[in-house]
């Protein structure tokens, strides 16, 4: 590709954007050498790579990147036999802490088809590295006591030899407190002494290893625990040496590990490069194109990327269809060279592997070259015009001109004669043309407009103007030439309307009525494309309210089924229950049966009789509440008796057991309770809907609805780890706040809080402000490898 135009077209901004979306350094040395591919195959495969990565994060939220380490330059050093300092080996641990981390991510039943996934599988942790290391290193320059016995050993002799000498100068400070500047034991270099008063010096015989910058205290090591020093020292250089051996221990496991090491640090670079790609195209709201190779560009509702974009104007635009050069015209300011940028832009962020911020269904193709010559680059020091510079430029771009090519040319003939600069620019193109290249060009000549309309596979194109407020409206119209309207924004700017007049007459004929001639088609163009895109809204809005409506009727279908069989299951569980209360309560009358006289026989089976028919009464009318509703639906058109109705105005159901008597009343039963009820009041139960289609259709439905997709951004971009370095405590504990209600929100179980070790006033905060939280569950300080007392780790509820 060429690097110049490749500056033009600003996709270094593009990829400094992509670098600070990347977790790592080599994550970041990837994104920096992203550069476009002119091969189909390769691009295909780049954008399933972002697509499914897009998908994950979608899914899953952010991988947990945070803290991988660059250690491919230790690991390579340890494989040549050089010992790595604890540093490096802590931050080779904290790397494979992190494979396992990451790894967690896997779901259960295999990577599947996805890629960053299959990624994620081929990653091979090192767990007993990794336990060596934790087990030896307790920070960046120290070793822990259980790295080895003898360490453990020689650390417990120097303990006991540096109280042993503090004892011995503690009895010495006390018996010549008299001759000690203060009553303190302190060190000089590594040796224990006391600060003597320079007039006592005799008084505490022993050796000077400092004076103060006074000269009135001196620093003297007694002769009693000289020796115990030196004892102290000599244990402090067999430490040093032990410390040696492990170092050269670890550094040799490191080197046994290195090609899987370096192979783990190489996919990590992968992931964290697939992941920044994903997160870029949802920073932007891109979608995957649609990539050829055959030259064709179909933009819809394209915006450029570096456009803010509470101010970009989407455009639609075309090439490589019906047409192969598009010559645009329009005013200064319009958007010409934004269009211009756009096309270019998106194209190699295409064939990069990036998604492009335009509608699905947005189509581009790859090229062997894209060529663009955009901006003024006159040049006082090489003596060159601003024709000049542009001319060099055009020769430069037609020496690599071939199929396959997309070519960019922003106000094409200018900077000399009017006439001279049209017809340059006409044979431009026909050359061009001629070399099979996709061309599009910006100019202000009349003359091209002509060309564009009277030459196959030339088309003309206009940056929109509104001339009632004399402001573009940046919306590219293809199909349609520009008009300068210099003599409309003269006179709404206070231009003397004779000047204007004077300007028309000067023109020709000729050239009036084709300026006439393209308003008027221009004036059409706006108002078919109006009338296309009402069109289009009215479509689009029958089409999702057709899909809404079937996916209603299959939602009826399968609650209507589902309310059925649940009336069955309830009905059956009813039914089971009364038939153990009526053979319990004939049970209970057999043995009264038995006991009793005839009288008392004859009650029991009276109140057996009546608390049977209560109960099933009862039963009926629990099970015509499980599948009918008391809201009623149609009038009967005939009342009959055994046939359940609803009377709306009591809100039940109940079985209609009486006829109409003479005033028009009927006796319905509902369970044990029988009512007299207007027969004119009486209606078809109505099928009951579901609490979930109720509870969706109603004002909580409707906020739960929002809710969900609010959860839903926030899963896209939410990382589980949160950075406060370098922010004030109050700023810091507001930052907090907002992340714990999205973490929570988004359902994460876990968090990382990064705030830094410092004075160890933030980390005390945090931890304050945590202690209180009642989303917080438990949390605790990093443990070595996740970031020691710099990190607190909090689990949510």
């Amino acid at each position: 590709m060429d690097l110049r135009s490749i500056g033009i077209l600003e996709y270094d901004k593009i990829i400094a954007d992509l670098m600070s979306l990347a977790h790592s350094a080599p994550g970041h040395e990837l994104c920096a050498a992203l550069q476009p591919s002119s091969e189909l195959a390769t691009v295909l495969v780049r954008q399933r790579d972002t697509d499914d990565a897009v998908k994950l994060v979608l899914e899953k939220g952010v991988p947990p990147l945070g803290g991988i380490s660059e250690i491919r330059p230790a690991v390579h050093r340890a494989g040549g036999g050089s010992v790595l300092a604890i540093h490096e080996l802590m931050r080779i641990a904290s790397f494979l802490q992190a494979i396992e981390r990451i790894r967690q991510i896997l779901p259960e039943n295999g990577p599947g088809e996805r890629i960053v996934y299959n990624l994620i599988a081929q990653l091979k942790p090192n767990k007993a590295l990794r336990t060596r290391l934790d087990d030896c290193i307790a920070g960046e320059e120290e070793l822990k006591d259980q790295a080895s016995a003898e360490l453990a050993s020689l650390r417990r002799r120097i303990r006991q030899a540096q109280v042993d000498v503090k004892e011995s100068l503690q009895r010495i400070v006390r018996s010549q407190a008299k001759a000690l500047q203060e009553q303190l034991v302190t060190l000089r270099g590594d040796r224990y002494v006391v600060p003597v008063k320079a007039e006592h010096r005799g008084s505490i015989p022993g050796l000077v290893h400092d004076t103060s910058s006074s000269g009135s205290t001196l620093f003297v090591e007694p002769l009693p625990v000289v020796e115990l020093n030196n004892k102290i020292r000599e244990l402090m250089g067999l430490e040093r040496e032990e410390i040696e051996r492990i170092l050269i221990e670890l550094s040799g496991r490191v080197a046994d590990s290195a090609d899987a090491l370096l192979a783990n640090a190489n996919l990590l670079a992968e992931i964290d490069f697939v992941i920044a790609k994903a997160r870029l195209a949802l920073k932007q709201k891109a979608m995957p194109p649609v990539v050829n190779d055959e030259g064709r560009i179909v933009l819809k509702a394209a915006r450029h990327p570096l456009i803010p974009q509470a101010r970009v104007v989407p455009i639609n635009f075309e090439l490589g269809q019906t047409f192969h050069s598009l010559i645009i015209t329009g005013p200064n300011t319009g958007g010409k060279t934004v269009a211009l940028k756009t096309c270019g832009l998106f194209c190699l962020m295409a064939m990069a592997g990036l998604q492009i911020p335009a509608r699905e269904g947005s189509e581009v193709s790859v090229f062997e070259q894209v060529l663009a010559d955009i901006g003024d680059e006159q040049s006082i020091e090489q003596d060159l015009s601003t024709f000049s510079a542009h001319m060099r430029n055009i020769i430069q771009i037609t020496h690599q001109a071939r199929p396959q090519t997309l070519v960019l040319v922003d106000e094409l003939g200018s900077g000399t004669d009017p006439s001279e600069g049209a017809a340059l620019a006409i044979s431009i193109l026909d050359y061009l043309r001629a070399r099979d290249c996709r061309t599009v060009a910006t100019t202000h000549y009349k003359e091209l407009k002509g060309y564009a309309m009277n030459t196959p596979g030339v088309e003309n194109a206009c940056c929109e103007f509104d001339s009632e407020t004399l402001r573009p409206t940046y919306k590219l119209l293809i199909g349609v030439p520009g008009v300068s309207n210099a003599f409309a924004i003269s006179s709404r700017l206070g231009l003397p309307d004779p000047i204007i007049e004077q300007a028309k007459s000067l023109l020709s004929e000729e050239g009036i009525r084709f300026e006439e001639l393209v308003s008027a088609i221009e004036k059409s163009h706006i108002e078919a494309d109006r009338i296309r895109d009402e069109v289009q809204v009215l479509h689009e809005q029958a089409e999702r309210d057709r899909l809404k409506f079937e996916q209603e009727r299959q939602s009826f279908q399968d609650k209507s089924k589902a309310i059925v069989q649940q009336a069955r299951e309830e009905a059956r569980e009813l039914y089971e229950v009364a038939q153990g209360e009526i053979d319990e309560l004939l049970e209970q009358t057999r043995l009264a049966m038995k006991e009793q006289d005839a009288y008392a026989r004859h009650d029991a089976v009276t109140k057996a009789r009546h608390k049977a028919r209560t109960g099933r009464g009862r039963i009926e009318g629990e099970i015509g509440q499980a599948t009918l509703s008391a809201s009623g639906g149609e009038v009967p058109s005939q009342l009959v008796i055994g046939q359940d109705y609803a009377a709306p105005a009591l809100d039940l159901i109940g079985r209609l057991i009486e006829g109409t008597d003479l005033r028009g009343q009927c006796i319905i039963q509902s369970g044990a309770m029988r009512i007299s009820v207007p027969a004119a009041s009486l209606r078809i139960p109505k099928k009951t809907t579901t609490p979930a289609a109720t509870i969706a259709n109603s004002p909580l439905g409707r906020r739960r609805t929002n809710q969900d997709k609010l959860t839903m951004n926030r899963t896209m971009t939410m990382s589980p780890e949160i950075q406060l370095l370098g922010q004030t405590v109050e700023e810091a504990l507001q930052t907090l706040d907002k992340y714990l209600d999205d973490a929570a929100l988004t359902g994460i179980a876990s968090v990382r809080i990064v705030h830094g070790k410092g004075t160890g006033a933030l980390r005390a905060a945090v931890g304050q402000s945590l202690k209180r939280d009642p989303r917080v569950k438990a949390f605790r300080i990093g443990a070595y490898g996740e970031g020691d007392s710099g990190v607190t780790i909090a689990d949510l509820k």
